[in-house]
């Protein structure tokens, strides 16, 4: 399975695939620096959408 970075691509074969999906998730502390880990998903594409039209350029 080819997997591209920004500037390699590296080969995983089976067993670093299954090793990698086997691997306990991290929990992740909670900070007072805004993310969208906790959003609910209608919340997190208001968010994207919002972002998304602050960039549009505007003529």
């Amino acid at each position: 399975m080819p997997v591209l970075s920004l500037t390699e691509q590296y080969i995983l074969d089976e067993q670093a695939a299954k090793k990698i999906i086997s691997t306990s998730p991290i929990t992740l502390r909670k900070s007072d620096e805004f993310n969208d880990l906790y959003l609910s998903d209608k919340e997190r594409i208001a968010y994207a959408s919002n972002i998304l039209k602050s960039r549009k350029c505007k003529l």
